[in-house]
């Protein structure tokens, strides 16, 4: 939260701005990574053809 406010007093888009950013991002992707669980079923080859999920 803290970053946040840093981050809104800085000029968008500078160097500084871009570090601030940069660490809260790195922050909400530790966090997902620790909340996310992938079973090994999911974690297979992907399939020999293109394929979406709404059209084969």
């Amino acid at each position: 939260m803290e970053r946040r406010r840093v981050l809104a007093t800085l000029r968008p888009y500078s160097d500084a701005w871009w570090a601030v950013h940069d660490e809260i991002e790195a922050e909400n992707d530790r966090q997902l990574g620790s909340r996310l669980v992938i079973c090994r079923s999911c974690v297979t080859q992907p399939p020999s053809e293109d394929v979406t999920g709404s059209i084969r």
